[in-house]
């Protein structure tokens, strides 16, 4: 296996939409993609950042994750995929209250670890970093504190939580999926799905649990030692997809599967409590799936996610505690992705290495721009 070197730091042109940009290397050969996560896009005070595949998608070796940003005040989203490393199993971003952002790589054929990478001025420039096993394939297995603890899910099923205190390739075991299970003995815990930092620092992992009902959110309380402080829904299957760090607390985002019907519910609190409130529950229609979800919209606790049944596309939002959710015009097909700024929604549609970025205003969706990427394609193979 050819292994990431510690790369210098690296300058990445950032390049404005509308103009050529650069995507991520294939310094690491990638034969078969992994299984990527969901897209996902989150919004803080410091400014926005999009995930998505782009190339040939029938051709995993030419399939590409790529990272777009939008700091606060931009109208405009720029390319800034760390440079060095092939993306083809999928990328996890997490930023931290200042603005920095960290980037995990999911691992894809020859690739069995997950290189790190981290930028502190808004992806022009990236320091490396390792972590010794696979990142977990979900939107929030990164998670970034105010003092710069970096938290991470790694292995497939999301079996164990490391912490470092700033350097990206020493790392220590904070817990893991066996040693949850009893503090979250009605949930069936079968995966470690999220990890987030509470407004006092406080470490917070969001499950997946088998039955019970119950949303799987854990506060660390002390060392190894935790406090099931998710919400209840009353019965079914759970799973936390998205689990941030908010100006008002924490907020997050859970599957439902009850029977045969599916559906997903957002939920809001303080972080340290079990005191939550919830959105409305929005069922997924027969044959829909969760395509994408964004975090951050509004004052910074609206949640929107995207469904797609083949090429149709529909977006949804919520704009906080008690709110129902509220159904946008029928979205651009083949979107795969979207993001919530303020009032704002955008939907981010891939066709091999071309991107239409789509707002949605009073008349509808509306093309806003467009950018050719020179995906690396033949890189990885």
């Amino acid at each position: 296996m050819t292994r990431w070197a510690a790369l210098p730091t690296v300058a990445a042109a950032a390049v404005i939409v509308l103009a050529t940009t650069g995507g991520a290397g294939g310094v690491v050969r990638a034969a078969r993609q992994a299984a990527a996560p969901i897209s996902a896009s989150t919004t803080t005070a410091t400014g926005s950042s999009v995930l998505f595949a782009m190339g040939h998608f029938d051709s995993p070796e030419n399939t590409f994750w790529e990272l777009f940003l939008r700091p606060a005040g931009r109208s405009s989203w720029a390319l800034q995929t760390p440079p060095g490393v092939a993306s083809n199993g999928g990328l996890v971003v997490a930023a931290s209250p200042s603005g920095a952002l960290t980037v995990g790589f999911l691992t894809s054929a020859l690739l069995k670890f997950s290189p790190l990478a981290e930028s502190a001025d808004e992806g022009t420039t990236w320091s490396p970093g390792e972590l010794p096993f696979a990142l977990t394939s979900t939107p929030d297995a990164l998670a970034v504190g105010s003092t710069g603890d970096v938290l991470a899910v790694v292995g497939p099923k999301g079996q164990r939580v490391l912490q470092t205190s700033g350097n990206l390739s020493a790392w220590d075991t904070v817990t893991t999926k066996q040693s949850l299970a009893g503090a979250a003995s009605s949930c069936g815990v079968q995966a470690v799905t999220a990890v987030a930092y509470s407004p006092a620092g406080q470490t917070l992992v969001g499950l997946r649990c088998a039955h019970g009902g119950r949303v799987g959110v854990l506060l660390s309380t002390g060392t190894s030692t935790w406090q099931d402080i998710g919400p209840s829904l009353g019965s079914g299957a759970t799973a936390v997809t998205r689990l941030v760090h908010t100006p008002d607390g924490v907020a997050g985002l859970a599957q439902v599967q009850s029977g045969t019907l599916a559906s997903v519910v957002g939920f809001w609190g303080n972080g340290s409590t079990a005191q939550w409130a919830g959105s409305a529950t929005l069922s997924i229609p027969a044959g829909w799936s969760l395509e994408a979800t964004a975090t951050g919209g509004g004052s910074g606790q609206g949640l929107a996610v995207l469904l797609g049944s083949g090429q149709q596309r529909r977006v949804e939002v919520v704009t906080g505690p008690g709110a129902s959710w509220v159904t946008l015009p029928p979205a651009p097909r083949r979107a795969s992705a979207v993001s919530v700024i303020g009032t704002e929604v955008d939907a981010f549609v891939v066709a091999n290495s071309h991107l239409a970025v789509w707002s949605d205003g009073p008349a509808g969706w509306s093309r806003a721009a467009s950018i050719t990427v020179p995906v690396p394609y033949g890189s990885s193979s």
